[in-house]
């Protein structure tokens, strides 16, 4: 069965249905897709979805990640943090990546399955070493603070930067901490405000990191100007911290 997206005429359509419906699960994988992306048949989720149930019920790899998903989002489906975490399993179990990563979270945070940091960690390293950027930047955050696996500081350091070459913020985030407490890697500030200042396009919490930098001088030329402008956007993203900051600034 080819994949859906060399499904190029309504006669293969045709002979699609026909094998999905004979319980091939490729086959209703495929046709799944080709509703959800409205393939040369009137786009349907819901028939996407009913498709995609009959294909991760007979242990399609990439059926499963994406029902897991959609549990786990509430996308499409009643939210089910334990279905979201059976279909993980099985996708990361039969080595989907991403569905490996999905899996260590729901370890850590105890969703669809009781806390468990060990295997979480586990299931990071899987991925991680598979080239999986979130998992590496989650696994380096359980070598820093011991979670589910002996504390580390050079391992933590290890992934931080394999995520943060990558391009990863998070990895230049949590690489820039290690650089700025020295741990796990020579202490080195102005490298931590480097790496804050490419991770701060994209994440809260580097900004509000950065504003401290400038405020205190540390790493960098003392700014308040600069730091009020990056508290002012850290606080416009969500950053409670940062909102405070300003609130005592105008008080005074």
């Amino acid at each position: 069965m080819k994949k859906a997206e060399f499904i190029d005429s309504v006669e293969k359509i045709k002979e699609l249905e026909e094998a999905a419906n004979e319980g091939y699960a490729r086959a209703q994988f495929n046709l799944a897709m080709c509703y959800e992306q409205g393939k040369l048949v009137e786009q349907d989720l819901d028939k996407a979805i009913m498709w995609y149930k009959k294909a991760a019920e007979q242990g399609n790899l990439n059926a499963c990640y994406i029902m897991g998903n959609r549990y786990y989002n509430g996308d499409g489906v009643e939210l089910d943090l334990e279905k979201a975490f059976e279909n993980f399993e099985v996708a990361a179990r039969k080595g989907h990546i991403i569905a490996q990563q999905f899996l260590g979270e729901c370890y850590t945070f105890g969703q669809g399955v009781e806390q468990n940091l060990e295997e979480a960690a586990e299931w990071y390293l899987k991925a991680a070493m598979r080239g999986a950027l979130e998992a590496q930047v989650n696994l380096g955050i359980c070598y820093s603070q011991g979670m589910g696996v002996e504390q580390d500081y050079a391992e933590a350091v290890k992934w931080f930067k394999e995520a943060a070459e990558a391009g990863h913020p998070a990895g230049k985030m949590n690489l820039a901490i290690s650089y700025f407490e020295g741990e796990g890697i020579e202490q080195d500030k102005e490298k931590a405000v480097a790496l804050l200042i490419e991770a701060s396009e994209y994440m809260a919490d580097a900004q509000y990191l950065l504003a401290q930098c400038y405020e205190n001088g540390e790493g960098t030329a003392l700014d308040l100007a600069k730091a009020k402008e990056l508290y002012q956007q850290a606080a416009d993203n969500g950053i409670v911290e940062a909102k405070e900051w300003l609130e005592n600034q105008a008080a005074e």
